[in-house]
């Protein structure tokens, strides 16, 4: 009996120093100092759909350039010993498959425009460090809002150093917006001659409206119905902002009737990103009036 419980207490002791050895072989690191170092463009990881990595930018219309950086990094245990000195190039061939992984046509991106954008493409990673900025400077008063561009780059040259197959190459997608650019809250009161539909009235709660880029400060606009449909004869309706005072134009491309209603204060409050409208269209019978205020929720 003796040497029963002997014999379970070895047991238990051997249970215990396996577990041990077990557990500190699973939290012991690997070692990497026999890893290939690599050079490569730190996005994210591969999308698994066919195209290149990529970086979404939305830069704010605008006179003032907008300077942005981007890295390239040595990817090793040990910090490079000399001066490694990088090339980059255009590389058209990742829009073509960017684009075919995004058939949607809202989708597709264009080559940045040369006179857009500024950049460098060579890059010296210092000895005894692991990564170098490139900076690039977007001149996005050059940009259409309708279009999504794109400056492709891919590493053609690691100074002997292997270059990342996954993250050698990326896309700087780039959108331009202007600051009015968004979703809003929509309430206030329309008005429609002869109305006998319901069509007239207080706005319906839990409407949204999109104001969306056309210029520097000006911004399409949809109006609607008291019931929430969408109100025609005034397609292409147009907030214009003065940015030195703050004060808005309303008017339709497609109307020219469509005036701000005299004596009302059409404006914007930059404060609480809020536009305070009022407007009409036709006359007699067929009079047309809407008095909106738009509240900004979120970007578009």
């Amino acid at each position: 009996m003796k040497n029963k419980y002997i014999l379970k207490g070895i047991l238990a002791i051997t249970c215990m120093v396996g577990l041990s050895a077990c557990l500190k072989n699973k939290n012991e690191q690997p070692d990497f100092s026999s890893s290939t170092p690599i050079i490569e463009l730190p996005v994210n990881s591969p999308t698994g759909d066919g195209s290149p990595n990529s970086i979404p930018l939305s830069l704010t219309l605008s006179e003032t350039p907008f300077n942005f950086k981007y890295y390239i990094n040595y990817a090793a245990a040990e910090a490079n010993p000399t001066d490694l000195k990088i090339n980059l190039a255009l590389d058209t061939m990742l829009i073509t498959r960017y684009n075919i992984a995004h058939p949607d046509p809202k989708d597709k991106i264009t080559l940045l425009p040369a006179a857009a954008y500024s950049t460098t493409f060579t890059a010296t990673i210092p000895a005894g460090q692991r990564k170098m900025e490139i900076p690039v400077t977007f001149r996005s008063i050059l940009l259409s809002p309708d279009t999504n561009y794109a400056l492709p780059v891919t590493i053609t040259d690691g100074a002997g150093v292997t270059v990342s197959k996954n993250f050698g190459s990326m896309i700087i997608r780039v959108g331009v917006k202007n600051i009015y650019d968004g979703v809003y809250s929509m309430k206030g009161y329309i008005v429609r001659g002869g109305d006998t539909d319901g069509l007239m009235g207080y706005t319906k709660a839990g409407i949204t409206t999109e104001l969306v880029t056309d210029g520097v400060s000006s911004n399409g606009f949809t109006q609607y119905w008291a019931n929430g449909g969408g109100v025609g004869g005034i397609d292409g309706t147009t907030l214009v902002v003065d940015p030195a005072t703050n004060k808005v134009r309303v008017y339709s491309k497609a109307n020219t009737a469509l005036v701000n209603l005299p004596g009302y204060d059409n404006r914007y409050d930059p404060a609480t990103k809020t536009f305070y409208l009022s407007f009409y269209w036709g006359t007699g019978p067929t009079n047309r009036a809407a008095t909106d205020t738009l509240t900004y929720i979120r970007a578009r």
